[in-house]
């Protein structure tokens, strides 16, 4: 039996490799998230534990949204390209915590980038993330100067950031298995660049909206437009 469950394995197809090359007169895919229907009112959060370094009151960090309906911080990426701009292998992405906040509060890290986990407050916290609901992170981060923990982030996707000690502190962390991404601004709005000519599957990512996905192609040399909802 073991034998043949290793033969079918083998069989399976590879899964298939993002390959790096250069890009020539490649294309750029521009557009703008916005909130679908009327933006609700900013949430206003009461902060009872350690307000001495978390303040009283503060708003909440799940949705930032412009007077316009643009949507802060989500992850815009082509989820389908196989070939293109090479990856920044020298990042070396940083989670820190100050004042009772994730900084930054949404990132995007290369697939098996090594993270490290930092806090620069003088108090208790636990970095605790989560991919479809299963914990990636679990690291309770003392008040010890210096100290940093680290993790290979292996699996791709959004993970949902918090803090099981200031249940307040929310963020994110998108696994990406291509360069092609963006993070929206405080307007919402995006831009990837150097997308080779091609047809692709473009998509979002948001530690609480729902996910998009619509097709996108790029020319040549030319611009794409990819404008999304989300709630």
């Amino acid at each position: 039996m073991r034998l043949l469950l290793a033969a079918l394995l083998l069989a399976l197809p590879a899964a298939a490799q993002y390959a790096e090359g250069p890009v020539t007169n490649g294309g750029t895919i521009k557009g703008k998230i916005t909130y679908n229907g009327k933006p609700p009112p900013v949430q206003k959060v009461t902060v009872t534990k350690d307000p001495k370094i978390c303040g009283t009151s503060r708003d909440s960090d799940i949705f930032t949204i412009a007077s316009d309906g643009g949507v802060k911080n989500v992850v815009v990426y082509l989820s389908d390209i196989k070939a293109g701009k090479k990856m920044d292998g020298e990042m070396k992405p940083v989670l820190d915590q100050k004042g009772c906040h994730y900084e930054p509060q949404v990132q995007v890290v290369p697939l098996h980038a090594m993270l490290q986990v930092k806090s620069s407050d003088p108090l208790l916290h636990n970095v605790h993330s989560f991919l479809n609901g299963s914990t990636v992170i679990n690291f309770a981060m003392p008040p010890q100067p210096g100290l940093v923990l680290t993790k290979k982030l292996d699996k791709p996707g959004g993970e949902q950031l918090k803090c099981d000690v200031h249940s307040f502190m929310t963020g994110g962390i998108f696994v990406a298995t291509n360069p092609y991404y963006a993070i929206t601004g405080a307007d919402g709005s995006f831009e990837i660049k150097d997308v080779p000519a091609g047809s692709y599957t473009i998509a979002t990512w948001h530690q609480a909206a729902g996910p998009l996905s619509q097709p996108v192609t790029v020319t040549a040399g030319g611009e794409a437009n990819f404008n999304g909802k989300v709630k």
